[in-house]
């Protein structure tokens, strides 16, 4: 007779569920038909002309290319995936693909909220940009040349063995398509965002033409701080300013019970445009019992806790806890394998802060989600706020915070808590926040994309979408359009 004990048996129950998930990848694999239209020569243009590995739905490591999707909520199946080794390779793919009237998406690290870098059907072309991850760090110049397949981690770690830094996101395995929408992370009250910092670019246009300095062309560089992964061609590389950084920097976690929200959002409406530049907070809730404020402060904690004094006073947190290191270490979070099933939303809040009866609905969501959430509310002040709306197709100006939604989702009420996420920020967005939305955490539901994303910038990528990509080579469903009546200049 065999005794199992409760831990063994959840432990079978997990190993069951994961085996069920890679039958059904597989299953699906298997069932999606063979072929694309005009499938067979494409393949024959791509095996001629390109160095780099490509993969076709009869390959097995096609299937490994559609793991890597971070979000397996979406999927489709494009017509192959292809691994450019240099910009070649890209121009070569993008021909192509326009000679045999395929789709061409780009991809860096896979993780658009709707799986767009596999585009929004079937029988895309992938280019898939991993092996172009070359890192180029030129100390005197304060400049990093950088390929589009490098990763946030190693872009960091690369950076901070020179003793600089670069203003993005904190996920390890997010691309850096990240900066062409944006890219907002623990540096930017500091240093702005990351597409503020964008020096040059190299791009391989639609018609197969290599631009090897985008600031040449000044409304295409213009289109790419912001709007540069919503269309206009694939960029094979990057220019990057980058900063000196303290050699030691602070990490804080200040705990408190969820009946404090209330108390710290109002604390943070006061004081957030105040904060000294180095110093940077985010409030996370993950649960309705308890939550947090992460602190990020560039220098030692004797330095930070002067400037955290007033916050800490007026919220009384439960507990304070204060880590010094190098910024790469005290920055980074490790996020490989987290493959999961998810929705997101994000909501822009105006420089007065969210109202009193915007966190209240916030917090009743919370309630209603029980532990299936995760919701981050990041400063947005600083630098970002020093720069104009129109200078750059970034538009989100003279805001206080972002807030940024997710849950997971089962089987078992995967329609119902999409329909309740759908009708909460529908409500939330319409009475509490600002208009805007943020263009790196898409949502394909979001009502009027193009002026929450764009605002009054979008009249002016869609003329620029028309020069540079006129037949629309590079399209999913919230991409640039080549043409539009949609005039967003009325909307506030």
């Amino acid at each position: 007779m065999i005794n199992l004990n409760l831990a063994t048996i959840k432990s079978m129950i997990s190993y069951l569920y994961i085996i069920i998930f890679f039958v059904s990848i597989v299953h699906t694999y298997l069932y999606t038909p063979n072929e694309c239209p005009r499938e067979d020569s494409l393949q024959y243009c791509l095996d001629v002309y390109i160095r780099g590995p490509t993969y076709y739905r009869k390959d097995f490591a096609y299937e490994n290319d559609l793991l890597l999707e971070r979000n397996s909520r979406v999927i489709h199946f494009p017509v192959a995936f292809v691994h450019p080794l240099d910009v070649f390779d890209v121009q070569s793919a993008i021909i192509c693909g326009k000679n045999f009237n395929f789709t061409v998406i780009a991809r860096s690290g896979g993780h658009s909220d709707e799986s767009y870098s596999i585009g929004d059907r079937d029988c895309t072309l992938v280019v898939d940009l991993r092996y172009m991850n070359n890192i180029i760090i030129d100390a005197n110049t304060q400049t990093a040349k950088i390929g589009p397949g490098v990763t946030l981690n190693t872009l960091f770690y690369s950076l901070s063995v020179h003793d600089f830094a670069f203003p993005s996101g904190e996920c390890s395995t997010t691309g850096v398509g990240i900066i062409l929408g944006g890219g907002l992370g623990y540096l930017m009250r500091k240093f702005g965002t990351s597409s503020d910092n964008l020096l040059d670019a190299q791009i391989v246009l639609a018609n197969g033409t290599i631009v090897d300095h985008v600031k040449e062309y000044h409304e295409l560089y213009w289109a790419l701080r912001g709007a540069g992964n919503a269309g206009y061609g694939i960029v094979t590389s990057l220019t990057l300013k980058i900063y000196p950084i303290q050699k030691i920097v602070t990490s804080m976690v200040f705990t408190y019970d969820f009946d404090q929200t209330q108390l710290v959002f109002s604390v943070v409406n006061e004081l957030g445009n105040s904060f000294h530049p180095n110093l940077t907070i985010q409030i996370n809730h993950e649960n309705v019992d308890k939550f947090e404020i992460l602190g990020f402060y560039l220098g030692s904690s004797n330095d930070a806790k002067p400037h955290v004094q007033k916050l800490i006073e007026l919220t009384n947190p439960k507990n304070e806890s204060y880590v010094e290191g190098d910024w790469y270490n005290r920055l980074i979070v490790n996020d490989v394998g987290r493959r999961n099933i998810y929705k997101c939303k994000a909501f822009y809040i105006d420089s007065s802060g969210l109202s009193y009866e915007g966190v209240e609905y916030l917090m009743g969501f919370m309630k209603n989600f029980a532990n299936n959430f995760l919701v981050r509310t990041m400063l947005v002040t600083g630098k970002v706020n020093e720069i104009g709306r129109n200078e750059t197709a970034f538009v989100h100006r003279g805001l206080l915070y972002m807030l940024f939604l997710e849950i997971t989702l089962d089987e078992v009420n995967y329609e119902t808590r999409l329909k309740d996420l759908e009708i909460f920020s529908q409500a939330f967005q319409e009475n509490y926040t600002s208009y805007e939305g943020y263009q790196n955490h898409l949502d394909k539901d979001l009502y009027n994309w193009q002026c929450r994303y764009y605002a009054e910038n979008f009249g002016k990528l869609v003329e620029i979408k028309q020069k540079y990509d006129p037949n629309n080579l590079f399209n999913w469903n919230q991409s640039i359009p080549t043409n539009s009546e949609i005039s967003c200049y009325s909307i506030k």
